[in-house]
């Protein structure tokens, strides 16, 4: 067996409601693919108030494909291949829907910084003009 499983019981774990995700070129994993920043909305079980936290993760890429793959592993152990099926075809839904989105991003000029991004394109931090140029 070439991973060492353990049985963790979760404590005060963090409950994630949504989730965003963005690759990070100037962070590199020791096989060069681009690291990634995961940001987690939620709250703590223990948490009384609904006010929502945020969890900020840099992983590199890597680590998140072996999870996805445990996960698989795990799902289609315990819930069988329709299971595995239908969460495969969930991530591929979501990446189709996230592809329109960042082209659509692209196209309006709001990708390339967050000034742009927050003004629909119009100004810019990053060098770049009001055209787009």
């Amino acid at each position: 067996m070439s991973k060492q499983f353990k049985i963790l019981k979760p404590g005060d774990y963090f409950i994630a409601r949504n989730a965003g995700v963005q690759t990070v070129p100037e962070a590199r994993c020791e096989h060069g693919q681009a690291a990634l920043f995961l940001v987690l909305f939620g709250r703590r079980r223990s948490q009384t108030e609904n006010a929502d936290q945020r969890l900020h993760v840099l992983m590199p890429r890597c680590v998140m494909a072996e999870a996805i793959g445990a996960l698989q592993a795990q799902i289609l152990h315990a819930e069988g291949e329709s299971a595995l099926q239908e969460f495969l075809d969930e991530i591929a839904t979501h990446a189709a829907d996230s592809t329109k989105d960042i082209e659509q991003l692209h196209a309006q000029g709001r990708d390339c910084c967050e000034a742009g991004f927050r003004t629909n394109g119009s100004e810019h931090t990053c060098g770049r003009n009001e055209a787009g140029q």
